[in-house]
């Protein structure tokens, strides 16, 4: 389980809360470094930056983990990345559903693979209404917002990862 914030300068909140039990793996293949790592703030989660002289991103097998001898094949549901995305703004039903959406961006920065046919990744959009997005630039705003929730949704996930295997 891990959880972030994200406060910008005007005072718009973005907060996420993720239960990570993924198919896919928050660590890049051969390595200790997360994939959500260009995203850490402050070392939240162990500070282990993004390897040096790393192969393409091609060039990785997406289920490096799992090739291991005796590995078990996954059964259908027995994996799920499962949050909430908090925020002070003021939004409608659809709004949340588009933050939703956005957020799943998240998902696919911190693990790979991800949405797979074992998983059951969903995430949910809570809005206070205390922030007012302003209306003559909405779109543009939702859009700065989803984006931030997509960026809390992958630390949050990395952070939780990282806590777990302290």
């Amino acid at each position: 389980m891990g959880s972030v914030s994200a406060v910008t300068p005007d005072g718009l909140q973005v907060g996420a809360l993720i239960a990570v039990n993924a198919f896919g793996s928050a660590f890049i293949p051969g390595t200790q470094q997360f994939w959500a790592a260009p995203y850490e703030l402050g070392g939240e989660f162990g500070g282990r930056g993004w390897p040096r002289n790393m192969a393409p991103l091609s060039a990785l097998h997406p289920f490096e983990a799992t090739k291991a001898a005796g590995a078990v094949p996954p059964a259908p549901g027995t994996n799920t990345t499962i949050g909430v995305i908090a925020t002070n703004a003021r939004l409608t039903q659809a709004e949340c559903k588009r933050v939703a959406l956005m957020g799943q961006d998240g998902m696919a920065r911190a693990l790979r693979p991800i949405h797979t046919p074992v998983d059951g990744d969903t995430l949910f959009v809570l809005a206070t209404g205390e922030h007012e997005l302003p209306e003559e630039m909405r779109p543009l705003a939702l859009a700065a917002l989803g984006s931030i929730a997509a960026d809390c949704v992958a630390r949050a996930i990395a952070r939780g990862v990282y806590e777990a295997n302290k």
